[in-house]
């Protein structure tokens, strides 16, 4: 799943400030059912585009979860 968030209001580069997420690397975090990468492709002082990338595992999903014993 890809989640993009743009915004022209100057300076632009404040999203990151928002996000506590510096746009001039990749981030990426694990999360119980995958990864989350955060990237921004575009950062100038006029746009500026933050991006969250879940990278889903479904068998994970699948057999990671236990279900009642028995």
């Amino acid at each position: 799943m890809l989640l993009t968030i743009t915004t022209t209001h100057r300076p632009a580069t404040d999203l990151g400030y928002l996000l506590h997420k510096n746009p001039a690397r990749v981030q990426s975090f694990p999360l119980s059912f995958g990864q989350a990468h955060v990237f921004y492709p575009q950062a100038t002082e006029d746009r500026c585009t933050a991006g969250l990338l879940l990278d889903v595992d479904p068998v994970w999903l699948v057999r990671g979860r236990r279900g009642p014993a028995g």
